[in-house]
């Protein structure tokens, strides 16, 4: 029988014994990492030019971030594009040697505040009616660069494109208002976007 004093040396021994397996273990571990880590670098040394390998690097991130940019240029010109295609306001007039952009934008050219005519049958003289005003509207006269014409009304003006604001004329016809041009009547309609023209009335 082993005494109690036996049992306990017996036991750090064997305690000693793992600790020492473990403790081998961990250092031949780390060997082999370190070990396999610099045969990496050795090869990554090898394949890259001596002396180079930091010009060789940098050359490579430039290039990246110059196709990056060209990417992103490239995006930015089709993005571009788009728009110019979607709103008729706009218009691409030239690329500089600079790779800058020239956009023509519209440009009021006047305003004025236009009278609304209203006809009414005239009783007291020979005429059959006469003009009367029946309020006024503000009109702004734009040019585009795409020759755009057309127009667009809200509750409290109206702009007009493609048309002389001297040439114009606006008539409430059944509550309704008309622009009149070259003796043409329109009839005039609230929206949000521009509307173009009818071809006929331009004629």
């Amino acid at each position: 029988m082993l005494t109690r004093r036996e049992k306990q040396n017996l036991l750090y021994l064997v305690l000693g014994v793992v600790m020492g397996i473990a403790i081998t273990a961990l250092v031949a571990y780390f060997s082999v990492i370190t070990r396999f880590t610099k045969d990496n670098i050795v090869k990554i040394y090898n394949v890259l030019p001596s002396g180079d390998t930091t010009k060789t690097v940098t050359e490579q991130t430039n290039f990246r971030k110059k196709e990056q940019v060209a990417d992103n240029t490239k995006q930015s010109l089709s993005e571009t594009s788009v728009n110019m295609e979607i709103n008729p306001m706009t218009n691409k007039d030239s690329v500089s040697n600079e790779g800058i952009i020239t956009i023509k934008t519209d440009i009021k050219i006047a305003e004025a505040v236009v009278p609304v005519i209203y006809f009414v049958q005239d009783t007291l003289s020979d005429a059959k009616f006469q003009a009367v005003q029946k309020g006024e509207l503000q009109v702004e006269q734009w040019d585009n660069p795409t020759n755009f014409a057309g127009y667009r009304k809200t509750q409290n003006k109206l702009i007009i494109y493609g048309i002389d604001i001297d040439n114009i004329e606006l008539q409430l016809i059944d509550d309704n208002l008309y622009l009149v041009f070259n003796g043409k009547k329109l009839l005039l309609k609230n929206s949000d976007n521009f509307l173009r023209y009818p071809s006929e009335f331009l004629k």
